[in-house]
């Protein structure tokens, strides 16, 4: 294969997997090439003189214009600037426009820290603090992802304006659409997803989330467990990949059924524990492959209210509204204008934390399901006996230390194993101490990314959530975490057309290391079950461990090639 096809064959896989994604983006509006439209104070006008601009100077002015121009100087001796309260903001400009000594004259423009989140009742969150919801956002929050939310409905209130919020479908007889006519839904289904860092209201775990509707309880908050498990059965049909199950109740063989086989279908299943304050975990949060999920309060302690034994998997964040400012807060229906801020307490607000946390680690290249659930529960915080007790399980969800072992002990590991594999092919090769450096760098990158960037209090973007990832999963941060196992990326293609290119060229340390990096994530995705080629079923991890073992003679091929040319012998 000629170098210039091999270009061609790289240029078209990457443009095929870019335009292959799901879903499309939406349209957004437009903003001003300078940035996004300011928001101005009503009749507050802002004027900076030229500096040194004496004050007797601006009095002038004010005299001349009418306008009361009030000087100040805290920002520095010199500094002319000053403003005015009037009433017709547009006339003071124009009576503005023809006084010398003026640098700017314009509207007041409301300005607020850039802190994330900026929704104005994150503090009243604790229970998003209480497991780590920061470091979810900082690797994607579940971009890609989608959640199904079985309970009640979920409607689009202003606080949901911006998440992808599908159609959904009503399991209750009379009701035609997916909307929430009781509030248990749309309060379950912000925990997991509620807009963030929107200037409005609260924050949601993993806003990154595509959300998937099923109404199986009516207005009095009740229904059956055959419409239930026939959401189940739904879910499972219309690419669920994880769902919450906010409801339960004595044990049903249908519904117990419908969810074991939605979790060896490979989605993660998670249902409340019950709120009947004693021993015995309700239906289907006892079920085998279910998470079931029980509640404590913001100190950490079991919810009086909280069910346990046996099936009780781990606890998160429920509430207790015994203590002060112990609900869980987000936005639901009813209330003024439709819609209102209500603190919850109960199970039921519990699971959707750990629906959220196993959405966001899907989405950051955790792993498959099984592994996402192994992560939770090996991660928690212990409360209770050492190991799983009756009443805590695991322990209490702690998102914050698996998106920690994710990025430490998956990407941190793979970074460290190929950036020295990389610098031991360069050596090979015979190359430079900067040559050496760059194929090891460019190993170690393509390996992990900057692994270490979301454990650093840093605002969450896509840029960063790519940058601290390795180049094999960065098409679940583009397309959608299923895209992490198309097998053609999954491969040695890239590697190999890498070589192929650039290997005669003086840029060979840049296909070395591309080469040897992907190698090592091709070889730990195998070594832990990262990745589940399509298509491929029980020969998936077979297909990984060849192709990296071809990545990897493919890059040292490419070293020794270089060797071979330093000795004139090609």
């Amino acid at each position: 294969m000629s170098r210039r096809l091999a270009l061609c064959v790289l240029v078209v896989l990457l443009v095929l997997l870019w335009w292959l994604r799901n879903p499309p983006p939406a349209e957004v509006g437009q903003e001003d090439a300078d940035g996004p439209v300011a928001e101005h104070l009503p009749g507050v006008l802002v004027v900076d003189f030229v500096d040194g601009t004496t004050e007797a100077q601006i009095r002038a002015v004010a005299a001349r214009t009418g306008i009361p121009l009030a000087y100040s100087s805290a920002v520095s001796a010199d500094e002319a600037l000053t403003a005015a309260e009037v009433d017709d903001v547009a006339a003071a400009l124009a009576l503005l426009s023809g006084e010398p000594g003026i640098e700017v004259a314009e509207p007041a423009v409301t300005m607020a820290a850039l802190g994330y989140p900026d929704d104005p009742r994150w503090d009243e969150q604790w229970n998003l603090r209480l497991v780590g919801a920061p470091a979810g956002w900082r690797v994607g929050a579940g971009r890609g992802v989608t959640v199904a939310v079985i309970d009640t409905g979920v409607s689009p209130v202003s606080d949901l304006a911006g998440v992808n919020l599908r159609a959904g479908m009503s399991f209750v007889p009379g009701v035609s659409t997916a909307a929430d006519d009781h509030g248990h839904g749309t309060h379950v289904a912000g925990t997991i997803a509620q807009a963030t860092n929107n200037g409005l209201g609260v924050a949601g775990l993993a806003q990154g989330v595509t959300l998937l509707p099923y109404k199986v309880l009516a207005a009095n908050g009740s229904g059956r467990d055959d419409r239930i498990a026939a959401a189940v059965d739904q879910a499972v049909d219309d690419g669920a990949d994880v769902i919450n199950l906010s409801l339960g109740g004595g044990h049903s063989e249908v519904l117990h059924l419908a969810v074991q086989k939605a979790a060896a279908a490979g989605v993660v299943v998670v249902a409340a524990a019950g709120n009947s304050g004693q021993e015995g975990v309700s239906c289907p949060g006892h079920a085998t492959g279910v998470l079931g999920v029980g509640s404590v309060g913001p100190d950490s302690t079991l919810a009086p209210y909280s069910s346990w034994g046996e099936g009780l998997d781990l606890v998160g964040p429920g509430g207790d509204l015994s203590q002060t400012g112990g609900g869980v807060l987000q936005q639901t229906v009813d209330g003024p204008d439709g819609a209102q801020f209500a603190a919850w307490q109960g199970t039921s607000m519990a699971s959707p934390h750990v629906a959220g946390a196993a959405a966001v680690l899907l989405g950051a290249g955790a792993g498959g399901p099984e592994r996402v659930k192994g992560l939770l529960l090996g991660t928690t915080t212990d409360l209770g006996e050492p190991g799983w007790d009756a009443h805590f399980g695991h322990g209490l969800l702690d998102l914050g230390a698996a998106v920690r072992r994710v990025q430490i002990m998956g990407f941190g590991l793979a970074f460290a194993i190929a950036g020295l594999l990389g610098g031991a092919a360069a050596s090979l090769g015979r190359a430079g101490a900067g040559a050496r450096g760059l194929t090891a760098m460019t190993a170690a990158l393509v390996a992990g990314g900057l692994f270490f960037l979301p454990l650093l209090p840093l605002p969450p973007s896509l840029a960063m959530s790519l940058a601290s990832r390795g180049l094999l999963c960065w098409p679940g941060a583009l397309l959608g975490w299923e895209w992490n196992h198309f097998p053609l990326w999954a491969s040695a293609l890239l590697p190999v057309l890498a070589v192929v290119v650039l290997g005669p060229t003086r840029l060979w340390p840049l296909a070395v290391g591309l080469a040897l990096g992907l190698a090592v994530a091709l070889l730990q995705a195998a070594a832990l079950g990262l990745i589940e080629p399509w298509w491929l079923g029980r020969l998936g991890p077979a297909w990984l461990v060849v192709n990296g073992v071809l990545a990897l003679i493919a890059g040292l091929a490419a070293a020794g090639m270089q060797r071979a040319r330093a000795q004139g012998r090609l």
